[in-house]
């Protein structure tokens, strides 16, 4: 909307002349002046917008107020025009101004992105395959990164052949931090250390959780920590008499896709796999062949729960894009402004904000700080 300014002749409100005019407040603010101050405030507020008052005008016109010479009863009335002016629900501030930015469906998002890289949603995740959709459901942050980096070429990569010819693909470097030597795509790395420098200045720091694993992984790697929450959930669940032995036989002796197939099932019916035993084992560890850690843009973060940190790590194109993983965060190369149009909502999890896909019937589960 237009501001209009009022000029060319002075008018009295609440004891002082003035010439001109400038303010800005929103319909229901001006109705609320309407009924407090009648007529001369009117005139010389004729219109109203809904951004900040200027800074200086604001200065000018409050000295002016309650400078000029005045009765009680007339100090009083000044003090609630100018309350009025800077209450809450004037909401008068910069913040308030901003627009609700509505994120764009994730699939559309995607598909562009995709598109520029001369590949389909249907190459990378079949949509017949439902454990494939589910992580790019799930993990699918990662294909909407900046165009310096290179994301998976699959969503589930099927054996460490794969993986390997990948990585070499994609090329990474290694940097030696906190004693751990950390490999990542050589564009995730330079804004990690950035960042990183940026955190050393305000005697912070930005350190891998676990050693060199908190970076890039292999195909082996993931299926190891596959097992890390597998093996010990299904002898739980044995043990409540939620799964005979036939079943618990069966499912180790499955073939990995079927497997990961049934435990997500399984999960329907509140049979949980994570370290918790409380959520999805999705969002505990990446299934074998899905992890972010494969496609060298993920790290996992010892000081994840501060909150300038993870401020730096965003500024930096690092952001949290794992629900509920509260340690793992995913370099995109993106500024945080402009997620919402590359598909990304924000959900907030114990106070930190993810940034998942925007698809429907997510599933929210309780805050982890494991892996």
């Amino acid at each position: 909307m237009q501001s209009q300014e009022v000029s060319g002749s002075r008018f009295q409100v609440l004891g002082f002349s003035i010439r001109t005019v400038i303010l800005f407040s929103r319909p229901e603010t001006r109705t609320r002046l309407q009924d407090r101050h009648p007529i001369p405030v009117i005139r010389s507020l004729s219109r109203f917008s809904g951004r900040l008052l200027k800074p200086g005008f604001l200065i000018l016109f409050l000295l002016a107020m309650f400078s000029c010479p005045e009765s009680t009863a007339a100090r009083s009335q000044k003090t609630n025009f100018v309350n009025t002016l800077m209450s809450p629900n004037t909401k008068m501030t910069a913040a308030a101004d901003k627009k609700v930015v509505v994120p764009a469906p994730f699939y559309d998002a995607l598909r562009k992105a995709l598109k520029k890289r001369k590949t389909t949603v249907d190459k990378i995740c079949p949509g017949a395959d439902p454990v494939a959709r589910r992580i790019l459901e799930e993990y699918g942050a990662i294909f909407l990164a900046d165009k310096k980096v290179l994301p998976p070429p699959a969503c589930v990569f099927t054996n460490e052949d794969q993986v390997t010819a990948f990585q070499a693909a994609a090329g990474f470097v290694v940097e030696t931090i906190a004693d751990a030597d950390i490999e990542l795509q050589p564009q995730a790395m330079k804004a990690l250390l950035k960042a990183r420098e940026k955190a050393q200045k305000e005697a912070l720091d930005i350190t891998p959780r676990g050693g060199a694993e908190a970076a890039r992984r292999n195909y082996e790697d993931s299926m190891r920590l596959w097992d890390t929450r597998f093996l010990p959930a299904l002898d739980y669940w044995l043990g409540q008499g939620r799964l005979s032995e036939d079943q618990v036989s069966r499912l180790k002796g499955l073939p990995l896709h079927e497997q990961i197939a049934e435990v997500l099932e399984l999960e329907k019916a509140g049979i949980f796999f994570s370290k918790d035993l409380s959520k999805s084992i999705l969002y505990s560890i990446a299934a074998p062949g899905t992890s972010q850690h494969i496609a060298m843009l993920a790290l996992d973060v010892t000081e994840f729960d501060n909150p300038r940190v993870r401020e730096l790590l965003a500024e930096h194109g690092w952001f949290q894009t794992v629900l509920s993983d509260l340690p793992h965060f995913t370099y995109l190369g993106l500024k945080e402004k402009d997620l919402p149009k590359h598909g990304l909502k924000s959900v907030v999890v114990d106070g930190q904000t993810f940034w998942i896909p925007n698809v429907e019937n997510e599933i929210s589960p309780a805050p982890s700080a494991y892996r």
